[in-house]
């Protein structure tokens, strides 16, 4: 959640990096919003497509260095690689981000398939109904190396009502929902995370 308030506030400023840490290239791109105004309020439901239309100012890459099988082996050739990336997008770009969303391939990402199943409050589906249908869902005891990269709900259902993508504001007494689970290596994130930080950038998603 706190990552997505985030990804929500440098959506809302207007302008956005994407960061990919390959194990051959780094590439940057420098993306531009259309405005708040066309920020969705779904709390983080549904794709983060569609939320706001954007377009591409600055592009970059540059060969990866310092990254084997797609994690930081050496800090800092690593920082650096990023840092002429990031700073070759932004001269393209004529202006300076401060917020990224990184993509990397290792870290060796697992998968989980929840659900959770709630009584709905008042007859009516609301945001609290949501957040605790989500709570409801029995998460399991995937290590302390390990940490959280995503939990996204991908379908609701509401009594016999099911494939719904947001169903706030419905009539019902049973709210359940599927809900899709990915954890990392938290030791390779944290590597990663220390790159960017090292480059004043702060990381807005992974």
């Amino acid at each position: 959640r706190a990552m997505r308030n985030m990804r929500k506030a440098a959506m809302q400023r207007g302008v956005i990096a994407i960061l990919d840490v390959g194990t051959s290239k780094i590439a940057c791109l420098v993306l531009r919003f259309d405005g708040p105004g066309n920020v969705g309020e779904a709390d983080g439901i549904g794709s983060m497509a569609g939320q706001s239309s954007f377009r591409v100012i600055g592009a970059a890459t540059t060969r990866s260095r310092g990254v084997r099988f797609g994690e930081v082996d050496a800090m800092q050739e690593t920082e650096r690689a990023i840092r002429t990336a990031v700073q070759a997008a932004q001269k393209m770009a004529n202006v300076r981000v401060d917020h990224v969303i990184a993509c990397l391939s290792g870290a060796r990402p697992r998968s989980y398939g929840l659900d959770g199943a709630i009584d709905v409050e008042g007859g009516t589906v609301s945001g609290q109904d949501i957040g605790r249908v989500m709570a409801a869902c029995d998460v399991p005891d995937f290590g302390a190396d390990r940490e959280v990269l995503h939990a996204q709900p991908v379908n609701f259902a509401l009594d016999h009502r099911t494939g719904m993508a947001d169903p706030r504001g419905q009539i019902g007494n049973e709210l359940t929902t599927d809900m899709h689970l990915m954890t990392v290596d938290a030791t390779a994130i944290q590597n990663l995370f220390f790159c960017i930080k090292r480059c004043d950038l702060e990381l807005a998603g992974l």
